[in-house]
């Protein structure tokens, strides 16, 4: 029998020779891997866009205060770096390779693409009753709008999740029934005509091919290519509304693209992951006319994108006009749609209180934005 292993005692618990150094070996590098995440950079707060928990005083009462020690441990964890990049890794992993969220504010479709959960639940909340109070109130706006003498017109832009339901369906055919209820009954409002509304489910998804995807991978907006639809559906309709002569539809055609820009989408965000996408944004030539742009803060407290258009023999929308909406609206159709106007704000529906100083309103709201208590209220801006 070899007594390699033992102590001359013939003590088997004591470890000799080679197993001794491995062992401390072990240990060492374990005790050196506690230390390291302290050493490894990030920013624990800043990820989370917060500032850092900061130290408590020390206090000879607080000693011996349990709230003391955990704020001393919140403000250590702050400080752990290394969570930050396990936090990437875990969520690059759950996502890429398990094709599943972090987060209960993004599913996963079977496209591989993210897409937002508030699409599908945001329009559960909404009840016949809910929906006819909406409709009244887009009634009763027309209406004040009409008597004051001006152009009211109301767009709703579809959601990601909407044309690109068969890779929402895959996860589980029933996500889509609230945002369906919904969208049936602006369908219809939209078919019988009694509402000044345009709808572009259908036009977005015209758009929508595999070489020019109508939405962004990582993000909730659409792209270039499906904020056209938009500006098409828009100018037409102003057109037949006599807003605008047929002639302006001639420039809108040919859109010139921005080079690429590198940015993270807000449903990565919302994954805790930083995957880089590419956006790009169009305009469309318009020789003859120019364009000046100026930037002031609303009484709402948001940007208004002020721009005035002069032109030698183009034709332009006359009169002022604003566009409200959120970001599907100031993301894309500024560029697009600014040098077709004598004199157009857009800015953000915070800012729809000045509505009654223009000729004409187009309000644009996104798709799970259209429900009850989302449309601002011109008979009342009107009546102030």
């Amino acid at each position: 029998m070899t007594t390699d292993n033992i102590t001359p005692d013939d003590d088997p618990g004591t470890l000799n020779g080679w197993r001794r150094w491995a062992l401390g070996a072990i240990i060492g590098t374990f005790s050196l891997g506690l230390l390291a995440i302290w050493l490894i950079p990030g920013d624990t707060a800043g990820a989370q866009n917060r500032e850092s928990v900061a130290f408590p005083s020390l206090t000879p009462e607080g000693l011996t205060d349990r709230a003391t020690f955990e704020g001393i441990d919140a403000a250590l964890r702050d400080r752990l770096g290394a969570q930050v990049s396990v936090s990437a890794a875990l969520g690059q992993m759950t996502v890429h390779l398990l094709g599943r969220s972090p987060t209960s504010s993004v599913i996963i479709g079977s496209d591989g693409q993210p897409y937002y959960t508030v699409d599908l639940t945001l329009p559960c909340r909404e009840t016949e009753e809910s929906l006819s109070t909406v409709k009244d109130g887009l009634a009763a706006d027309y209406d004040a709008m009409t008597a004051a003498g001006k152009y009211v017109l109301f767009m709703v832009a579809p959601n990601k999740t909407d044309i690109l339901r068969p890779a929402v369906d895959d996860v589980d055919p029933n996500l889509m029934r609230c945002s369906d209820f919904v969208r049936g009954h602006f369908d219809a409002w939209e078919a019988k005509g009694n509402l000044p509304l345009v709808t572009l489910w259908e036009d977005v998804a015209a758009l929508d091919t595999e070489a020019a995807p109508t939405y962004l991978w990582n993000d909730t907006h659409w792209t270039t290519s499906g904020s056209m639809a938009l500006s098409h559906a828009l100018m037409n309709r102003l057109v037949d509304d006599n807003q605008a002569p047929a002639s302006i539809l001639d420039d809108l055609s040919n859109p010139v693209a921005t080079v690429p820009v590198r940015y993270v989408g807000d449903l990565s965000r919302l994954m805790g992951m930083d995957d880089v996408d590419y956006i790009t944004t169009a305009s469309f030539e318009r020789p003859g006319v120019t364009t000046a742009l100026k930037t002031t803060m609303g009484s709402g407290g948001t940007p208004l994108y002020h721009y005035t258009s002069t032109s030698d023999s183009r034709p332009l929308v006359t009169g002022k006009t604003l566009f409200i909406g959120d970001s599907f609206l100031l993301s894309q159709i500024p560029t697009q749609l600014s040098n077709f106007f004598e004199d157009v704000t857009m800015a953000d529906m915070a800012e729809s209180a000045q509505a009654g100083d223009y000729d004409r309103v187009i309000a644009v709201r996104v798709e799970r934005f259209i429900g009850t208590d989302m449309w601002p209220s011109f008979t009342e801006v009107l009546m102030h």
